[in-house]
């Protein structure tokens, strides 16, 4: 997905002048009004600013593959024209497993065989917004004292597309390791990348082509 960073006027993205903390919304030009400070919209933007709409909310027909079961008989419910099991007919509703909180987290147990660092680059490349999970930003959130692990927190509304996303991921990781490619070599950062990811985990280098 292409977003225009330096586009005019700037959109409402909740971006704010890094000198005087002036609102940059509606500006016609890259400076700010109230300081004069030329704005250098690729140090602005950081990943947790929300640049588009989510893709997906939960509640597209026929549901997209978002990992979810029946719980009545744990039939796959991806595909499915209702919001009725095709196996059992039991009734689901999909905003029933969405986050109540404003933000939630991902950890390795969520995003399954897809590694947290790889699913941060699918994010980043994706524009979905996101931050790190770390000490006293999570327990202010949260209330909790010690984190294990790295964790990443997304705000709510992308719930279902971060979903959709680990399944994507996850399927091209089956299919590379029933028809493994060639890894690459990142130009940036000299890490070995596997062939199935186009933009390095490491330090987020797009593949070159």
């Amino acid at each position: 997905m292409d977003i225009d960073a330096n586009c005019l006027p700037i959109p409402d993205w909740g971006l704010m002048c890094p000198e005087c903390r002036y609102l940059l919304v509606g500006l016609p030009a890259h400076r700010c009004p109230e300081c004069g400070t030329k704005l250098d919209m690729a140090e602005i933007i950081k990943p947790w600013h929300r640049l588009r709409d989510p893709r997906l909310t939960g509640h597209e027909l026929p549901l997209p593959d978002f990992g979810l079961l029946c719980r009545a008989c744990q039939y796959p419910l991806a595909g499915a024209p209702t919001r009725q099991c095709p196996s059992c007919n039991a009734e689901f509703d999909p905003e029933a497993i969405c986050p109540t909180r404003k933000w939630f987290i991902i950890d390795q147990e969520m995003s399954g065989e897809v590694a947290l660092a790889g699913l941060e680059a699918l994010l980043a490349a994706e524009y979905v917004p996101y931050t790190h999970a770390r000490g006293k930003q999570l327990s202010e959130i949260y209330g909790v004292k010690q984190i294990i692990g790295s964790r990443l927190l997304v705000p709510r509304e992308f719930f279902f597309e971060v979903l959709w996303l680990i399944r994507r991921a996850a399927k091209d990781i089956q299919h590379v390791h029933q028809q493994p490619g060639k890894p690459w070599t990142c130009p940036n950062c000299g890490e070995e990348v596997p062939d199935h990811f186009n933009v390095c985990w490491n330090c987020e280098q797009p593949r070159e082509a």
